[in-house]
């Protein structure tokens, strides 16, 4: 039987997501295969070489930090690799499904350039998380009196 004042310490595998995220996870996902679902999906009013793949990268950059912040949230939070690669896998992951999805619409196709934007923006979202969260642990550390665990 375990202490119920024991410290829940990183685990070596996936862990677990804090129930918040995952619910926002989900209706992100739900978004995303929604403008999937749609013929003629809105598209943004700029109009330059790239805008849609941007728009994918943003897209998908969004829904890796929120896998990311959900698994730096959750009650037993995973070890470095997966909460490093985690959110990147996740998000590349769903890109494919995205695009599978794709060939079942009308006037919609497979684009490997889409998945690749996907899995471009999850990946920069993901370093530009690293980099500030882990600029972030000593001063938080220095707040609380104690350093949290580096990645």
């Amino acid at each position: 039987m375990s202490d119920v004042n024991e410290k829940k310490s990183p685990r070596s595998g996936i862990g677990s997501i804090h129930p918040a995220y995952a619910a926002l996870i989900l209706l992100y996902c739900a978004g995303i295969f929604w403008l999937s679902a749609q013929s003629d999906p809105p598209k943004p009013d700029v109009s330059f070489p790239g805008a849609d793949k941007l728009a994918h990268a943003l897209m998908y950059a969004g829904l890796a930090g929120l896998v990311s912040e959900g698994l730096r949230r959750a009650p037993v939070p995973p070890g470095p690799g997966p909460r490093r690669w985690g959110p990147v896998l996740f998000a590349a992951f769903y890109g494919i499904t995205d695009e599978i999805h794709q060939l079942f619409t009308p006037k919609r196709t497979f684009d490997l350039f889409d998945l690749l934007a996907d899995t471009a923006g999850a990946l920069a979202a993901q370093a530009i998380l690293t980099v500030f969260w882990r600029r972030m642990e000593p001063a938080r550390g220095k707040m609380h009196g104690k350093a949290r665990d580096r990645e």
